[in-house]
């Protein structure tokens, strides 16, 4: 009875062993590859590389973009560093051009107020004397206000005395001011008769008068008289005893010259 059990089950395990003999015969051949064809590697074993090289392009991408941001940046910070020193450059730069202006305008004040005191100073030793060697005129010359005066003795004519006062870097005498007339009159007396050529002349009789700067003459500071002893026609004016008259311009007379003084120079004075 035992005997008969073993010899049924190994009758099983052979059928069984065989059944699955012939289920590994008939799948095995679906999994053999056909002739004549290479096995393919899986679609992903063969994008890895081409991934791996793109990831790498971004990473060196991404850090150039980095480093020129970086760059930018700092440059963008020494851009605006430099604008505000140069602002703050330009701001002292006008700061400074104010404050010479100033101390210029100052130092214009100080020139002007010393000049000033030192004129002052040397027309009270020119007054006293009556020379001085701080005078700003010529040797000789006479100091009256802003200008320089000269009654020369030789006589000339009135042509001629206009172009010696011109050789001598003056002009002929013009009164235009009561102060000028004032100081013209006593050096135009002479016990002699010496009358003086002034600059004052017309073209004709019917001809307004005018100055040799081409000014009109106002008969609001002196009369001009009309002198019947000088021959030809009276067209220029001499100044004789504080009075004023026409004569011929050939006549031979004295001539009054007047320039513009100088600054007084500092170093004259005592």
């Amino acid at each position: 009875m035992q005997a008969k059990y073993f010899s049924t089950n190994n009758m099983l395990d052979d059928e069984w062993g065989t059944t699955l003999s012939l289920h590994s015969q008939t799948s095995t051949p679906s999994q053999r590859p056909k002739r004549g064809h290479t096995e393919q590697p899986p679609p992903s074993s063969a994008w890895r590389p081409v991934a791996l090289i793109l990831i790498i392009l971004c990473l060196v991408l991404l850090i150039g973009l980095a480093v020129l941001g970086f760059v930018f940046f700092q440059f963008y910070q020494l851009s605006n560093t430099q604008k505000d020193s140069i602002n703050k450059l330009e701001e002292r730069s006008g700061n400074l051009s104010q404050q010479l202006q100033s101390l210029q305008a100052q130092n214009r004040k100080l020139v002007e107020t010393l000049q000033q005191v030192a004129e002052k100073y040397c027309r009270e030793l020119y007054n006293k004397t009556g020379e001085h060697r701080c005078s700003p005129c010529p040797e000789n010359w006479k100091w009256h206000g802003d200008k320089c005066y000269q009654f020369y003795k030789k006589s000339k004519s009135w042509q001629d005395c206009d172009s010696f006062c011109t050789a001598e870097n003056s002009t002929m005498l013009k009164i235009k001011t009561q102060e000028v007339l004032q100081f013209a009159m006593p050096q135009s007396y002479s016990e002699f008769f010496y009358s003086y050529w002034i600059g004052l002349s017309r073209n004709d009789s019917d001809k307004a008068w005018l100055w040799v700067d081409g000014a009109p003459y106002t008969s609001e500071l002196f009369k001009i008289k009309i002198d019947f002893t000088s021959s030809g026609d009276g067209d220029c004016v001499t100044i004789l005893n504080g009075m004023f008259f026409s004569k011929n311009c050939q006549e031979l007379r004295r001539c009054a010259c007047e320039t513009v003084a100088t600054p007084v120079k500092l170093e004259r004075l005592p």
